[in-house]
């Protein structure tokens, strides 16, 4: 599930109730930059493309709760904050991807050729 807030601060504490939890970057930990594909809503880009699969690639920061929830977050239109709830796995697949130090140092060492 994601959640879209407003905030005019850039870097600002970022807080969302997402499936009844709380989250709230000041209290959790900044884990990685990490990048995710979306899918466009528009009307308009749908009706261009003929309803074919469409979206952009986001810079996202990946967050960890002391509970150990996952957290998602990005800018949209430079000012809307997106918060998404996510997996440890799919957690676990970003870190892999464009923070493999990261992932190393949290979960185990990713295999050599």
């Amino acid at each position: 599930m994601e959640v879209r807030g407003k905030s005019g601060k850039r870097g600002a504490t970022m807080r969302f109730v997402i499936n009844g939890l709380k989250y709230d970057t000041e209290n959790m930990e900044k884990v990685a930059n990490v990048k995710k594909w979306y899918e466009s809503r528009s009307q308009l880009i749908k009706a261009i493309y003929n309803n074919a699969k469409v979206g952009t690639i986001h810079d996202c920061e990946l967050w960890k709760s002391k509970k150990g929830n996952w957290l998602l977050t990005h800018t949209e239109d430079y000012a809307t904050k997106v918060g998404e709830a996510i997996t440890e796995e799919e957690a676990k697949s970003l870190l892999m991807r464009y923070a493999p130090d990261d992932y190393e140092k949290r979960f185990e060492e990713i295999p050599e050729a």
